[in-house]
This record gives structure tokens, sequence and C-alpha cells, in this order.
């Protein structure tokens, strides 16, 4: 039996061991390179995502008295972010900034807390998966201990988190009183649930959710964290723990609370009309590009929040392929900003990327596919995303959510094309070095840029990958 519950959780015993294994490696071993704990770091995560395909065979189940469940819902969900942290990690190994190793140790303690997210089947299980998670994302933005920045930002994101964790939390406490149990299966098979304690309770759990995906109005960690944290921070912070807030939700909201859908779908879809909103407004007034993709970040979240509010089986779906392309879009333009960034200057505004198409045009170039991606332009991804979101909304008649969506994303187009302007169409007295892009992180670059058109071209394999993941969810539970 023994045997049988390891082989239920080999990704994370993997990354587990992982996150031993690096660090007696940097307590023992006094001169060691940085490729050797990259390349370990790398090991051990393939490690997670081929024991994740293997978990593909393993019939659905629950292991730990009911605490834990393998699932197709969360292995596919587990591959996801161990694909997105290895392309993190890829884009940040052959970095030009001065970069700890401990980033990346951290880094593994955040994705284990994503792989627990997406199994947790007990209330008890998600905050021991979300506080890891959340404990680690601090130590990545302050890892950059020689900026005031970094500091400053890192506490901004601590004192807030801590407020959100403990909103969580008391939602949590109220649900255990109403209900009497810990366990989602049995909450949503109560018949004490549409009730004020219990409106209360997932509202506050609701604000706890919206502050991890970084949604409006609990949205006020993710520019400072962005622009305060080196790039490499701002990758993973952007991307992977993504991954594991729509795991939460999709088990809390989905699963154990789905009788209240009438009620949390009024708080997810106000959330992400805000974020819409706001995000892509305040966008426009960004000259910082780390803190303009920030305020997008948002406003691509607000998309997510949108279709996942429509409550049904193509609503979530579409919501699940947006995060997916998100995801593969943010990397993209974080890793090649991160490419042009240098330790003296990593703050990267408009007015750098002047002649940039000349003084780099591969960077230039790539950079182009990110911004018409993220405007939604056809044939790339973000076109495709944004599609589906916005047909999900009308056929649901929600149609003046539809054109809301459609004039935010006119407006983001204004800024997402002025860095195609400065790159192509300004020139510089002083256009930034050559410092072009090696190895790992040309690669990864270069892939990922691909990936935008090609899953443009051909995106019906990501939708219906998505469409698998969710319908496997709905019918388990």
């Amino acid at each position: 039996m023994t045997f049988n519950i390891i082989g239920f959780i080999l990704p994370e015993i993997t990354i587990a061991i992982g996150i031993c294994s690096v660090i007696l490696v940097n307590s023992l071993v006094k001169k060691i390179t940085p490729g050797f704990i990259h390349g370990l770091i790398l090991l051990f995560l393939s490690l997670g995502l081929f024991f994740s395909f293997v978990s593909l065979e393993i019939p659905d189940n629950t292991i730990f008295n009911g605490h834990y469940a393998i699932d197709s819902f969360g292995t596919n969900l587990k591959i996801i972010a161990l694909i997105a942290a290895i392309l993190v990690h890829l884009s940040s190994v052959k970095s030009k900034q001065n970069i700890k190793n401990e980033i990346f140790l951290i880094q593994l303690f955040a994705t284990l807390g994503v792989l627990i997210l997406c199994s947790a089947k007990n209330l008890l299980t998600v905050y021991l998966g979300l506080e890891t998670l959340t404990l680690s994302m601090y130590g990545i933005v302050a890892s950059n201990r020689n900026s005031i920045d970094a500091t400053e930002s890192a506490m901004k994101f601590f004192v807030l988190g801590a407020i959100a964790s403990a909103i969580f939390l008391y939602g949590i406490s109220i649900l255990y009183g109403v209900t009497g149990t810990l366990s989602l299966d049995t909450i949503k098979g109560s018949l004490m649930l549409d009730t004020l304690e219990m409106r209360v309770a997932v509202a506050f759990i609701a604000c706890g959710i919206i502050f991890k995906f970084g949604a409006f109005p609990f949205h006020s960690w993710v520019p400072d964290s962005y622009q305060g944290s080196n790039t490499t921070a701002a990758i993973y912070v952007s991307s992977v723990p993504k991954i594991g807030a729509f795991a939460l939700i999709a088990r809390l909201f989905l699963d154990a609370l789905n009788a209240m859908s009438d009620y949390w779908s009024i708080l997810i879809l106000s959330a992400g009309l805000s974020s819409i909103i706001i995000g892509n407004l305040i966008a426009l007034m960004q000259i910082n590009l780390r803190r303009m993709l920030a305020y997008s970040a948002i406003g691509h979240i607000g998309f997510v929040l949108l279709s996942f509010s429509l409550t049904t089986d193509t609503g979530i779906t579409a919501s699940l392929t947006y995060l997916l392309m998100y995801l593969i879009m943010t990397i993209a333009a974080f890793s090649l900003i991160e490419s042009i960034a240098s330790d003296d200057h990593q703050h990267i505004e408009l007015g750098d990327l002047k002649g940039l198409s000349r003084s780099n045009p591969l960077i230039a170039f790539m950079l182009l596919f990110c911004m018409f991606s993220m405007v939604g332009i056809p044939p790339f991804i973000g076109f495709y995303a944004k599609w589906i979101v916005l047909t999900e909304l009308i056929n649901s008649n929600y149609i003046w959510l539809a054109m809301v969506g459609i004039i935010m994303s006119v407006i983001a187009a204004y800024y997402y094309l002025r860095i195609v302007w400065f790159m192509y169409f300004e020139n510089s007295d002083s256009p930034m070095k050559n410092n072009g892009i090696k190895n790992s992180q040309a690669i990864t670059s270069i892939l990922i840029s691909l990936m935008l058109l090609i899953i443009g071209l051909y995106p019906n394999p990501i939708f219906d990958y998505t469409r698998l993941i969710i319908s496997s969810f709905i019918l388990i539970d």
C-alpha cells in the first residue's frame, strides 16, 4: 500500500527530492558551477514531468483519506505547470543578470506548492499548497538582495499576501463552521449550502483566489513585484503560479461550491470585468516595459476570469485555453526582455527600444511576434484566445461584456503596437548594446516565439486538450 501511494505522488516526491538535493549540493560543495545547479534543477523538473505523464495511466483515485486526488484534471495541470517551469528555467539559465542559485531553489518550492494545489481535495491540503506557493513567491520577488526596489516590492507583496491569506483562511474557517468538514467532497454534498454564512465564506475565499490571480481589486502587488524583482523572478511569478490559482478556483468553486455558482459567478465576473478595464487603461500610461506588461497581465487574467464566470463547460474550457496561451505569450515576452537587460540596466523603458530592430534584429522580430499575439492579431495565438472567450460570452447572451472586451482589446493595441513602433520606426543616438541571446536562452526564446504563430495557425489541438481536461474533471465530479 505504501509503495502504491508513493507511485501516485511521484511528481511531488521528485520535486521534493530535487529541493533536498540542491540544498545539500549548495551546502556541501564549496566550489560549484552555476551550470551544474541549473542542470540539476532541470533534471528534477524533467523527471517530475515524466512521472506526471506516467500518472495519466493511473485510474482516478484519492489517497490520504480523501485529502489528495489523483485524477486526469490534476495530473494534466501538473504537466502544464512543469512544462512552464522548465521553459522559465531555460529562459533564465544564461541570464546576464547576477542571479543567485537560491532563486531557482525557491522556484522549486513554489512549483511543489502548485503541484499540491492541483490535487488538493481537502481544505487543509489546499491551504498547505497555497502557503507553500505564496511564501516561495515572497522569496522569489525578494531574491535580488542588492536592489532596494526588490526589497520594497517584496515587503509590499508580503503584507498584502498576509492579509489575503488571512481573509482566505477566515473564509475556510466559516466554511468549516457551517458544514463541519474540511473535505471538498463532503462540502459539495452538504444540505446547508445557500445560507448567509456560506455566502460570506464564499466571498472571503473568492478574495483570496482573486489575489493569487493578481486580478482587480487585489492587483496592487503585481506591478511592483514585476518591476522591482529581477526579470527571472518576474517570468516565474507571472506564469507558473497562475496554474495553481486555476486549480484552486476549479477545485473549490466548480467542485465543492458548485451549488452556489449563481452567487460566486457574480463575484468572479465582477473581478474579471474590472481587471480588463483597469489593467488596460493603466497600462496606457506606463513607460517601464515590465510595469506595462504587469498591468497588461491583469487585463489578460480578466479574460480568464470572465470566461470562468460563465460556469458552462465551454466557458471553463475557453478560460483554461486562454490561460495556456497567456502563459506562452508572457514567458516569451519576459524572456526577450531579459535577453536585452543587463546587470546595470534591468529596468527597460520604451525609449530603450528605439532602433532595436537595427541593433538586435532577431530579438526585435521575436518581440514583434509577442506584441502582435498579445494584441490579438491573426494568425497569432492571442487572436484565437480572445476569439473563443468573446464567442462564449456572446453565446451566453453577455453581448455587452463581449463589447467591453473588444473595446479594451482595441485600447490595448495602442500600447502593444507602441512597442513595435519604437523598435522599428524610432532612431536612437545611443542604441542598446547587442547583448544577444545564446545557448538555451536563444533556443527557448525562438521556440516560444514560433509557438505563438504555429499554435495560432493550428489552435484546435490546444482547445481539444483543454476540453479533455475540463470534461474529465466534470465527469469525475
